[in-house]
């Protein structure tokens, strides 16, 4: 499940899957986005937009902490319960992916908190040129420690 944003890549990851040891039948939905380079200038926008941010740059490769590691040492990427979104875990080194389809952008993957999700939402939507953005990043989900009386 997915989206590819380039013609090939969805074969290609078919392919690569197909040749995994103990793959035995590869159901391949992903969605191929329409060529448009409308789009591709609009997900470069966003992109830099989201990940220049002094707030957000922390997700950014290169940024301002490990990628997908929180400041505690605990990974951002393996502390939601992926059960909500079956097949839709983050792929590649981008928490917060820009899918971005006839001028209409999903935000989709996982940040820290609250604040970040809504900042990147309101970044999305200050770039010029898309009809609509739908900001489903979900907030990493914080385990609960509790202690016995």
């Amino acid at each position: 499940m997915g989206y590819a944003y380039h013609p090939g890549l969805k074969s290609d990851a078919e392919r690569a899957v197909k040749r995994a040891s103990g793959v035995d039948t590869v159901v391949n939905n992903i969605e191929e986005l329409p060529p448009s380079p409308n789009d591709d200038d609009l997900r470069w926008r966003i992109y830099y937009a989201i990940y220049r941010d002094p707030f957000l740059s922390r997700y950014a490769p290169g940024g301002g902490m490990l990628w997908g590691h929180r400041h505690d040492g605990g990974s951002a990427f393996h502390a939601m319960d992926f059960n909500e979104l079956p097949g839709m875990e983050p792929a590649g080194d981008f928490p917060i992916h820009i899918v971005v389809k006839n001028g209409r952008v999903r935000l989709i993957g996982v940040v820290d908190n609250e604040g970040d999700k809504t900042i990147a939402g309101m970044k999305a939507k200050q770039v010029p040129g898309s009809f609509e953005v739908s900001n489903e990043l979900a907030v990493e989900k914080t385990q609960s420690t509790s202690t016995k009386p």
